[in-house]
């Protein structure tokens, strides 16, 4: 590419100077034999450079991005959804939106916290299912910690994930004596939940939900399916919307929440 736009700016100089036409083999013919001439030109323009090759890094993802979209939309992703599982939202709502996270991870708090904005633009039409993608053993222990608090009550799962990504820092540093206080300042049953923690299905749930991102192509976190169309990483809030506009059901109640932002009138 570069070689392609310094050939350009030779053949335009050629012209502006009143010299001779000059073919494009003695343009390259004359920067074989004088590599310098472009490193010096290019030396001296680092900054336009960078910039150069960092706009042309996010025309690459932003079209990647879309194609993947475009993809999704004409075949979406299937995940499973087990209505037994802790779900945050109307249980009818049209739209379902299926979160891959790591409990440690600070780009999924940044994503939990816009996840939660998303819910509240729409309040009786997404409803979210938490999956895991947990990498490490802290991880997984509040992955597991999470999935015993479900089945005591859904509610209390997502009071456990907020507090979770709330206190990463802290738990990071004390470890798992962090996670389980959480739990008993939560009001959960530490009888049951010792007992839960035990069942090789909540293990298995978590296995299965990493096995099932990775079959998806999915290798960081967070990632969000949004009836089938993923959100990937710490996304902006648009993007979610974006999604939203797209997979919609027609006719349906669910429409982008145009309106959200503006103040309401007195």
């Amino acid at each position: 590419m570069f070689a392609r736009t310094v050939l350009v700016m030779f053949a335009t100089l050629a012209l502006f100077a009143c010299s001779p036409a000059t073919s494009d083999n003695a343009v390259r013919q004359s920067l074989n034999e004088h590599p310098d001439m472009v490193l010096d030109a290019l030396a001296k323009q680092k900054q336009e450079l960078y910039a150069l090759v960092l706009a042309g890094q996010q025309e690459n993802q932003d079209a990647a991005r879309l194609a993947q979209v475009d993809a999704e939309l004409k075949k979406p992703l299937s995940p499973v959804i087990d209505p037994a599982r802790a779900m945050r939202g109307p249980a009818t709502a049209p739209i379902t939106v299926v979160v891959y996270s790591d409990f440690l991870c600070p780009y999924c708090a940044r994503g939990a916290a816009t996840l939660k904005k998303f819910m509240e633009r729409h309040p009786d039409s997404v409803r979210v299912l938490f999956k895991h993608y947990a990498t490490d053993d802290l991880s997984r222990q509040a992955a597991l910690l999470y999935e015993a608090l479900a089945a005591q009550d859904p509610k209390l799962a997502f009071a456990f994930h907020d507090a979770v990504f709330a206190a990463q820092q802290e738990i990071e540093q004390a470890g798992e004596p962090a996670l389980y206080a959480l739990a008993v300042k939560l009001g959960a049953d530490i009888p049951k939940l010792k007992r839960d923690l035990k069942n090789p299905a909540l293990a298995k749930r978590i296995d299965d939900d990493v096995a099932e991102a990775r079959a998806f192509g999915i290798e960081a976190t967070p990632t969000f399916l949004v009836n089938g169309v993923s959100v990937r990483g710490a996304a902006p809030l648009e993007d979610f919307e974006n999604v939203l506009r797209k997979v919609a059901p027609k006719g349906g109640e669910e429409a982008p929440c145009d309106t959200c932002n503006k103040k309401k009138k007195p």
